[in-house]
């Protein structure tokens, strides 16, 4: 019995450990052993051994009945991540947005002069009549879905210096120019998390552009999905919810929580 018993639960171990580690990384305050195992359906009896080789190996930490991530789960993740790009993390995500959408999947940086954001990276749309722009391309801030992220992220002042120094021109006739109506745009892409152009920067084009927060709530990119006209104000929600769920998906690898300013 106990052979078939240790056949049984071996290959389990290691999607266990790994469920409690993603479990855990979403309570900073840590679950008892009661919780955990409603959490993941697994009998107490099962997750005792487990707990304790992952406090042991420093991978999670204990107060009282509480458990929580330790110090080896944070050292482990910032290692895998100083090796990596925010392109080469956000990548996986814009394919997968792609195949979801069918459009053209963007991420952009801001400038270090912060007027422009350029593209770092994109998955193209393989439909006829698609979204197409080219990696280092430069958009201004107050007309682009992307450049409209950055906008609204900046401090007041920030953003004061901006309009004094930035020829607010007239691309098309759904671009918006005037102060004010910016910084309403910019503080409903705060309360949403969403910055949404239809015609703004070209008038067959339009974006829907989310922010990359980091884990210290810092926006360090955003990831557009570019669609012509006609096809975004007949599918609209549907590029919302893909755009939101990947910048959530790609903030969340970066260590993002959820707090800070949006």
């Amino acid at each position: 019995m106990s052979k078939t018993t240790t056949r049984i639960e071996g290959p389990m171990v290691l999607p266990r450990a790994f469920s409690l580690l993603r479990l855990l990384a979403d309570q900073p305050h840590g679950l008892n052993l009661s919780d955990i195992s409603t959490h993941l359906d697994v009998p107490k009896s099962s997750l005792s051994s487990t707990l304790k080789a992952l406090t042991d190996q420093g991978f999670l930490g204990r107060k009282g009945t509480l458990y929580f991530l330790g110090a080896e789960a944070y050292s482990l993740a910032s290692t895998i991540l100083a090796g990596r790009t925010i392109r080469q993390i956000a990548r996986p995500y814009l394919e997968q947005t792609m195949e979801q959408t069918g459009e053209t999947v963007l991420l952009a940086e801001l400038d270090i002069d912060q007027r422009f954001s350029s593209y770092i990276d994109s998955v193209e749309s393989d439909k006829s009549i698609r979204f197409s722009v080219p990696i280092a391309a430069r958009r201004p801030l107050y007309c682009s879905s992307a450049g409209r992220v950055f906008l609204a992220h900046m401090s007041e002042r920030q953003r004061d210096s901006y309009y004094s120094n930035t020829n607010l021109e007239k691309l098309t006739e759904n671009t918006a120019t005037d102060r004010v109506e910016l910084e309403k745009i910019v503080a409903e892409i705060r309360k949403t998390g969403i910055s949404i152009t239809m015609g703004a920067y070209s008038a067959d084009g339009s974006g829907f552009a989310v922010p990359i927060y980091n884990s210290d709530s810092d926006v360090v990119a955003a990831i557009t999905i570019g669609v012509p006209l006609s096809r975004a104000q007949r599918d609209k929600q549907k590029y919302i919810d893909a755009a939101l769920k990947a910048g959530a998906d790609i903030s969340k690898i970066l260590g993002y929580s959820g707090g800070g300013n949006r």
